[in-house]
């Protein structure tokens, strides 16, 4: 029979053997990889407060005056991919009205007053409930100012039912589905002439929903994920 002592410290020594090798190397590795995230975190500040001091001037822009926006490229590329054709009843089957190669030409940079849009909020309910089901809403809202009139948009953009199962309408339905109604109210509200309020309703819901995804805008920062190969 084998000596047990023997056995056991064979095993022991080896174990010993591997830390003494390995482990001040593995720490020596983990305080390196350490100093130099701290050193790319400290390079990366001065971009990431770059970019917030940017999105902030977007934010003061749209609560200034979205029309701001109606002749950036990017707004007229969003613009043209309501003219693209998508599944079912969609907004973009009524923007005949919508010359969408040239929003500087739109009723809505006619108007003699500024659109503001601003107070963008994100909004979590975990009790929604639609159809007898239970489910977790997540919705934004901003805040829509024309003329002495004012309004609170709210967008459901996400709803959980179980880990299986999830909907999330496409911007076009936000548009209009919930964003379009609250702008034809405003307009009525401040009784804009009514030969007008069709196109310029539509106007306004598409840039209400461009503006919010400006609002959604974060600072892009680098992430660094590392795993160690795992045995079986």
């Amino acid at each position: 029979m084998a000596n047990s002592n023997s056995v056991l410290s064979n095993y022991y020594a080896l174990v010993q053997n591997h830390a003494n090798q390995f482990d001040p190397e593995i720490t020596a590795l983990q305080q390196l990889v350490q100093q130099r995230m701290q050193d790319l975190k400290q390079q990366e500040q001065t971009l990431v407060e770059a970019q917030m001091i940017e999105l902030q001037r977007i934010t003061d822009a749209l609560a200034t005056d979205a029309r701001y926006f109606l002749p950036t490229p990017e707004f007229t590329a969003f613009v043209q991919k309501f003219k693209k054709p998508s599944h079912g009843y969609s907004y973009n089957q009524k923007s005949e009205l919508i010359n969408v190669d040239d929003p500087t030409t739109w009723l809505l940079a006619t108007l003699n007053v500024p659109v503001s849009i601003s107070d963008y909020q994100t909004h979590e309910d975990p009790d929604g409930y639609d159809d007898e089901r239970i489910h977790i809403l997540y919705s934004y809202s901003l805040l829509l100012k024309l003329c002495n009139a004012e309004c609170r948009i709210e967008v459901p953009y996400k709803r959980i039912y179980n880990v299986n199962e999830q909907d999330e309408p496409c911007l076009e339905d936000q548009i209009d589905c919930y964003i379009l109604g609250e702008i034809e109210d405003l307009l009525g509200e401040i009784e804009h002439p009514e030969s007008e309020r069709t196109q310029l309703g539509e106007e306004l819901s598409i840039l209400v929903g461009y503006a919010a995804t400006l609002f959604a805008l974060k600072p892009r920062t680098a992430t660094f994920v590392y795993s160690s190969t795992q045995k079986n």
